[in-house]
This record gives C-alpha cells, sequence and structure tokens, in this order.
C-alpha cells in the first residue's frame, strides 16, 4: 500500500518575524480580544483602541492540504458591515464603507489542521479536549490606500474562557486566562496530564497503544537526559508537551509539531503509524529528541540571525541522533549521518552556509549544522569529551543569560568554544570561511577539517589512510 510520508519539524519561534506592537509605544491601548467557549460555539470578540480601516492577521500562512487561507475556511464575521477578506497572503477584517467598528464578533469552528510554516491554530484530542494558539487572534492595523499592514500597532490582550469549566494554561489550571503572550496554547476541555519531574505531558488517549507507551517511556527520558548532559534549561516551571491523535487517515504517515517556549506540540495522524514498526519507532524518537533539543538550542539561548540558524538545527539534529544512542544501544545512525553529509555536498558547492536562509534552502542548515557539529564533537572528543553534549554544554553555559551570558550564540562564540576544545585556530578560519564564503569542493574542505581532529566522515577517507 502506498504510503505518504509527512515530517514537519520546524522551529517557528525562530524563524517567524517579529511584530511590531505597543511595546515600542507603552501609552498606547491594546486590542483586547475575548475568545469565547460555551454552548453556542466558539466566538472571538475584538475590542479595538481605535479606528482604522482595516485589522490585519500577521499570522494568515496557508492551510497546508486546502492551499487556501485557514480563517476562511473556519471563521464568520457576526457584525454587520464587516467582512473578512484575504488580500494577497493577508487576511484582513474590514469594513464595508469608513473604518471598522471598535467591536467586531466573529464566530469560528477551531481549525485543527497544518498550516504553512506556522503553528497549527489548534490541536484537537479525541476526548474533547482542544488547544488553540494564542498568535492566531493578535491583529495590526491595515492601511487600505496601500494594501499592507502597517509597521507598528498596538499589542493585542487576549482573555480565554470555557464555559464548562477551567482552562489548562502553561501547566496550571485557572478559571480564566488574560495574556499577550501570542506564541503559546491555551487548553481547553478536563485533560489528564501526565507528570515527571522534568515535564508535564497531555497525550491524546486514542493514540495507538505503542505510540503511547513510547511517548509515556521516551519523553521524560529525553527532557532528563537534556537536563542532565546540557543543564537545566532556562525558564520557570516544567515544560508541557501536547501530542495530540488525528487518527489512522489511510495512505498516510504523519508525524509533525513544534516548540515554542517551554511547549512542545506533537500531531500524529494516519494508518503507517498504527501498528508498530522499526522505522517508524526511530522517526518517533528522532523527532522527539530534535525538538526537545531546541529547549536548549533555541530557547536557553537563541541564534543572532537568519545566518546563524545551522548552529540551532544541526546541532538540533546530532544531539537527537547522540541521544537516541545513549538510549538505544542497538540504533546505528549511521546511514541517516551518511546521508546527511551527501546532502550537505550537494547544497554547499558554491554556496556559503550563512546564506541558506536567504536562499531558502533550509536543508542546508539541518544538513550542514550537523557534520560542523560532527567536526566539533570531534574536537570535544580531543579534549577529553564523551561527544557533542560537551561541547554543547560548555556554548550553553558561556553564553545562557541566567548565568551572565547575553542569551544568544553566535558563529564567534561557536568558532571561540571550537577553538577551546581543539587549539586549532586554524581550523575555525578554514570553518569560518566555509560558513561565510563557501567552497567550489565541500567534500575536500570539509573531509580535510573533520581529519584534523582524528575522525572520518561519511564520504571521506580514513584518517591515516
Amino acid at each position: 500500500m502506498a504510503r505518504i510520508v509527512v515530517m514537519v519539524a520546524a522551529l517557528f519561534a525562530l524563524v517567524f518575524p517579529a511584530i511590531a506592537t505597543a511595546q515600542d509605544a507603552p501609552d498606547e491601548p491594546p486590542v483586547r480580544v475575548e475568545v469565547v467557549h460555551d454552548a453556542g460555539g466558539w466566538s472571538a470578540t475584538f475590542h479595538f483602541p481605535s479606528d482604522a480601516q482595516g485589522w490585519a492577521f500577521p499570522r494568515s500562512n496557508r492551510a497546508r492540504r486546502q492551499d487556501s487561507g485557514w480563517r476562511e475556511l473556519s471563521w464568520t464575521v457576526e457584525t454587520d458591515g464587516v467582512s473578512l477578506q484575504r488580500i494577497d497572503e493577508t487576511d484582513v477584517l474590514l469594513a464595508d464603507d469608513g473604518t471598522v467598528p471598535r467591536k467586531v464578533t466573529v464566530r469560528f469552528v477551531p481549525f485543527a489542521d497544518d498550516l504553512m510554516a506556522d503553528y497549527d491554530p489548534a490541536l484537537r484530542f479525541t476526548d474533547g479536549t482542544l488547544a488553540l494558539f494564542t498568535g492566531h487572534f493578535a491583529v495590526m492595523p491595515w492601511l487600505r490606500a496601500s494594501q499592507e499592514m502597517a509597521e507598528e500597532g498596538p499589542e493585542t490582550e487576549m482573555a480565554f474562557r470555557d464555559a464548562a469549566g477551567p482552562l489548562l494554561y502553561k501547566g496550571q489550571r485557572h478559571q480564566t486566562v488574560t495574556t499577550v503572550d501570542d506564541a503559546t496554547y491555551v487548553v481547553f476541555g478536563d485533560p489528564q496530564p501526565v507528570s515527571t519531574g522534568h515535564l508535564t505531558a497531555i497525550i491524546d488517549p486514542q493514540t495507538p497503544a505503542w505510540l503511547r507507551r513510547e511517548l509515556l517511556d521516551f519523553l521524560p527520558q529525553t527532557f532528563a537526559i537534556y537536563a542532565d548532559r546540557l543543564g537545566e534549561r532556562a525558564g520557570s516551571g516544567k515544560p508541557m508537551v501536547l501530542s495530540s491523535w488525528a487518527g489512522p487517515t489511510p495512505n498516510l504517515y504523519s508525524q509533525g509539531g513544534s516548540v515554542l517556549p517551554g511547549l512542545l506540540s506533537v500531531r500524529l495522524e494516519g494508518e503507517g503509524l498504527v501498528a508498530e514498526d522499526a522505522s517508524a519507532l526511530q522517526g518517533v524518537r528522532w523527532f522527539i529528541a530534535h525538538e526537545g533539543a531546541h529547549f536548549w538550542l533555541g530557547q536557553t539561548v537563541e541564534y543572532e540571525t537568519d545566518a546563524d540558524a545551522w548552529i540551532m538545527e544541526g546541532g538540533a539534529n546530532l544531539l537527537a541522533f547522540r541521544l537516541i544512542e545513549q538510549v538505544d544501544p542497538e540504533y546505528d545512525a549511521g546511514a541517516q549521518l551518511a546521508n546527511i553529509w551527501q546532502t550537505c555536498f550537494a547544497m554547499s558547492v558554491g554556496n556559503p552556509l550563512a546564506g541558506a536562509s536567504e536562499r531558502r534552502d533550509y536543508d542546508a542548515n539541518y544538513a550542514c549544522g550537523t557534520v560542523l557539529g560532527m567536526i566539533a564533537e570531534g574536537a570535544a572528543q580531543t579534549n577529553g569529551g564523551r561527544d557533542f553534549f560537551d561541547f554543547v554544554a560548555a556554548l550553553v553555559a558561556a553564553n545562557r543569560k541566567d548565568a551572565g551570558g547575553d542569551g544568544t550564540v553566535s558563529v564567534d562564540d561557536w568558532l571561540g568554544q571550537l577553538v577551546a576544545e581543539s587549539g586549532d585556530e586554524e581550523l575555525a578560519a578554514q570553518l569560518k570561511h566555509f560558513v561565510y564564503r563557501g567552497t567550489d569542493d565541500p567534500q575536500r574542505d570539509l573531509c580535510a577539517m573533520i581529519a584534523r581532529v582524528g575522525r572520518s566522515g561519511p564520504g571521506c577517507a580514513m584518517v591515516g589512510d
């Protein structure tokens, strides 16, 4: 039977453009949005602080399967004289004439499906639990004359209420939730969280039994190992995991999700995940380990610019492989790492790694970041370290804000740690050239670099040959 494989593992919180809000203009009152679930269904009432020709939703990415704006599929404007329109790639609340009323009510059906390069608007669980993403209610003024969104606008304050009972927000139950955090989920319903020393998880009760067992076993191990090897993650409270099951959709094997500050969402779907097999097991483990790594590489420390994304994505890749090897001694990442090296070779000919995001060669950040991570791992091992965890632990410790650092890891920080481990200034210079200037022969140059730390990479001649 044909099987469609869908992998969505994105660190949107790091790549989604920042929205200029009233945080830059503290005297401007906020937009207030009241999101309510009651016997009549779901509604969002917007209270606008000023007149505007329209109000735009900065997060208007298309629905992946439908290839259209998702709000037009699930939102209905109740307020007379106002309509929801899609202008180019932006959803906008527009008045039929003049300015938008100060109060606008929308009825909606939570949209629990994938978006392109953004978080699912809703995560639906089979026991009736539902999580809503806060950021999709944030708005900015719309300029009708130029047909574009204003560069600055008021902050959006969101208030959530469920007539059926309390809400779960950042691991705690509340009767109502009011927040300006536009990068998290609010949970409606009566879920039964699983709590360990390192995390709180809500796992859909209809998740296939083998997957549920794996999640309950592997998630705590993942966060415990990361905390033990990398230090405690920054931020208050335990991280939350929301894992939903979208059912045994025919001809589909899909494991996706994303990471937010203090929260990991997982969306599992497809008949390809109903029965346990080795490929599905390792896929699920790798996905969780990669995304879990971002609580350290991505949140405890961040990258400086898009040109440095390889530090986080490649770093999370290699940490995931090493973590699974620690949990399962029979696991062998060799074939996957060999493919990663070949991908890096192919994508690097004449292309500096620092330009990958701008070129939209996102796979280069993952692949070449992993390759450079293996070079750093070799350097750490020459200095008495066990593996890549030791390199990352030192990097995080030196730069985390709660220990006096600036909270970011730049390429210079990364290279400085490489020199501290290897004592090899020339190696750092070669690697910096690869990142910023590129090479016409990446296989030759990367193989030479890893040989300097006494190792060989897939596709390279063994050291001493």
